[in-house]
């Protein structure tokens, strides 16, 4: 039987920001709204068909990063022939196919990879001829220690529109290519670098607002992307949009995987959505064709019942709840809300106090897929496993929902004996059970341990990540 050992701490630990490769600051546009109720506001006039309640409007801007937030696994067709029309060859092998972009033929894109010369050529205008692409040529840089049977390069800034057949909203992404030997089977990761995003002032508080673009199934569609919500004053942090698929992290370093499979920033779009006290539907009419065109998020205060949850952990920075009628989005929230009625799972927690944050691990996305091992390179996606059922909670107006999430975190060592050796396993326990991991980063230490015998120290040593 492992032998458990808890040592109750309070989360206080020292720790710069988490960094990856790419990270930096965004810079966002300030954009005056109205909004319903409390809401401050601009244009309140209802269309024609629209739900019932105030309409608020709030113009969208086009912003660019200069990190990545959202990734996506992009399929390849593979491809022997060559194209009616190259670019000369270059030292070194060359890998032909067709990135695939969901369903639809008209958003593939053929392509063109040369790794001895570090270049990649896009067929933009899909007409099979990849030398008259002035804006299609990117150089690529290398990631990480060269190995002679590994291609490895990072193409950025890279402009794209959806569909192919006419003018859609622009997105700035880079690609990450990866190749095991010249017949190993391409890896590719598209990243975006770009959104919409404005201000709403919501009960006396501010918050941006954001759409990301989809960049798989359906590439360019606001709708099946990603929605940004968070206070305003967060706006500067960089942010990453979640990943439902454990693959889609290929191009994040590996103490980074998990933090964005749960990422609270960003999250699958949803048109219904309450926070700060009110129920809000959203939705628009056009979309921008360029970056200097706006788009104009609508949105429209809804009435719902409400019933109170109870939430018995500290140092929540932020809670979103999905899974119900709303996607419940609460910033450091009280030991007791009001929220629709519902029931929510799986949900997102952000813990912080002072520089120390850590985030819950909240199990199996749901695709249903994880623990995966890229054989090539030996490296593991996220680890997460099935959330047990009582991880969900109910909302009713008859009793209240008590959701045990936060701190304080306790550490939780349990020992194994295989043979001769002990092994040793940590973990980050939160009110409630639920597990928790530290964000990454910056000067952290990782755990230590000592082992004693009699009073006496016989053995000490620090767990590793992963």
């Amino acid at each position: 039987m492992p032998a458990i050992m808890n040592k109750r701490r309070m989360l206080w630990l020292s720790r710069k920001d988490w960094t990856r490769p790419g990270a930096a600051l965004l810079v966002a546009a300030v954009i005056a709204v109205n909004c319903p109720g409390n809401v401050s506001g601009g244009d309140n006039s209802a269309r024609p068909g629209a739900p019932s309640g105030m309409v608020t409007t709030v113009l969208l801007e086009y912003q660019e990063t200069s990190y990545r937030f959202l990734f996506r696994n992009i399929s390849i067709e593979r491809r022997t022939d060559p194209f009616p029309k190259e670019p000369a060859p270059a030292p070194g092998h060359v890998v032909r196919g067709v990135l695939k972009f969901g369903d639809n033929p008209s958003n593939a894109i053929p392509f063109l990879w040369q790794p001895g010369a570090k270049k990649l050529y896009l067929d933009l205008n899909r007409n099979q001829d990849l030398t008259d692409d002035a804006d299609g040529v990117f150089s690529g840089c290398l990631t990480g220690p060269r190995f002679p049977t590994i291609n490895h390069q990072v193409f950025t800034n890279i402009h794209l529109a959806f569909p192919a057949t006419s003018v859609g909203a622009p997105m700035l992404v880079d690609f990450d290519f990866f190749q095991y030997g010249e017949s190993g089977r391409p890896l590719v990761n598209v990243m975006a670098r770009s959104f919409w995003q404005g201000k709403v002032t919501v009960a006396g508080h501010d918050w941006q607002v954001g759409l990301v673009q989809n960049l798989s199934g359906q590439p360019g569609s606001f709708q099946l992307g990603q929605l940004l919500l968070r206070p305003w004053e967060e706006r500067n942090k960089r942010f990453s949009a979640s990943s439902e698929k454990p693959e889609d992290t290929m191009g994040i370093a590996w103490e980074g995987k998990n933090w964005v499979v749960r990422a609270s920033d960003a999250f699958a779009f949803s048109p219904k959505v309450f926070f700060e006290g009110h129920a809000c539907q959203l939705d628009w009419s056009a979309e921008p064709r360029g970056r200097e065109e706006k788009l104009a998020l609508r949105l429209t205060e809804q009435q719902t019942a409400l019933g109170e949850l109870r939430i018995t952990g500290s140092f929540i920075q932020r809670l979103v709840l999905t899974g119900g009628p709303y996607v419940v989005v609460l910033a450091q929230p009280p030991g007791s809300v009001k929220v629709p009625p519902g029931r929510y799972q799986p949900y997102r927690v952000w813990l912080k106090q002072g520089e120390a944050e850590a985030y819950f691990n909240f199990g199996l996305p749901q695709t249903g897929k994880a623990n995966v091992i890229e054989e090539i390179t030996g490296s593991q996606l996220p680890v997460v496993s099935p959330p047990p059922p009582e991880q969900a909670v109910v909302v009713d107006e008859q009793r209240p929902g008590v959701l045990a999430v936060g701190g304080p975190l306790t550490n939780c060592v349990s020992a194994t004996r295989r043979g001769r050796n002990l092994l040793f396993s940590y973990r980050l326990i939160g009110a409630g059970g639920g597990e928790y991991w530290l964000a990454n980063g910056g000067d952290r230490k990782p755990p230590q341990f000592t082992v004693g015998r009699s009073g006496k120290q016989i053995g000490s040593g620090q767990f590793e990540f992963g």
